[in-house]
């Protein structure tokens, strides 16, 4: 059984997604929260473990991102009550057997302050630019 996740975080205070030793990561929270509810292993018998559509970096903002993991679904509203307000649970689903939030991801469209776009990416914009999963840019 996999569970699908949909969530919306804000990166201020986060380090990124993926784990690092000693810093506060939206992997290691959620992970933590689900952990709490199911328990340390999956449905697979291998420690629970998150898979998500991508990796966002120190203080990024995500709205949407899809991860999954091999166990049950949780009611979000019971995960949130785990969670700091700066990360939420939207949705959790069922999804089809197989499913890999990583390797069945279509497409990615980021949202990166001005600042941080390359030179490249950046477009007439006061404050954001869209980058879909191919590198191309459009006006906020």
């Amino acid at each position: 059984m996999v569970t699908k996740l949909t969530l919306e975080y804000d990166g201020s205070r986060f380090a990124g997604w993926g784990r690092q030793p000693g810093l506060r990561t939206v992997q290691e929270e959620l992970e933590r929260a689900l952990r709490t509810v199911l328990g340390e292993t999956g449905v697979d018998g291998r420690p629970l473990k998150l898979s998500v559509a991508g990796r966002t970096d120190r203080g990024v903002h995500a709205w949407g991102q899809v991860a999954s993991y091999c166990h049950e679904a949780v009611d979000p509203l019971r995960l949130n009550g785990l969670l700091d307000d700066d990360l939420a649970v939207l949705a959790a689903e069922p999804a089809p057997d197989g499913f890999d939030a990583r390797r069945d991801a279509v497409s990615r469209t980021l949202l990166l302050p001005r600042a941080r776009a390359s030179r490249a990416q950046r477009v007439r914009a006061r404050d954001v630019v869209l980058v879909d999963g191919r590198g191309r840019s459009r006006r906020a």
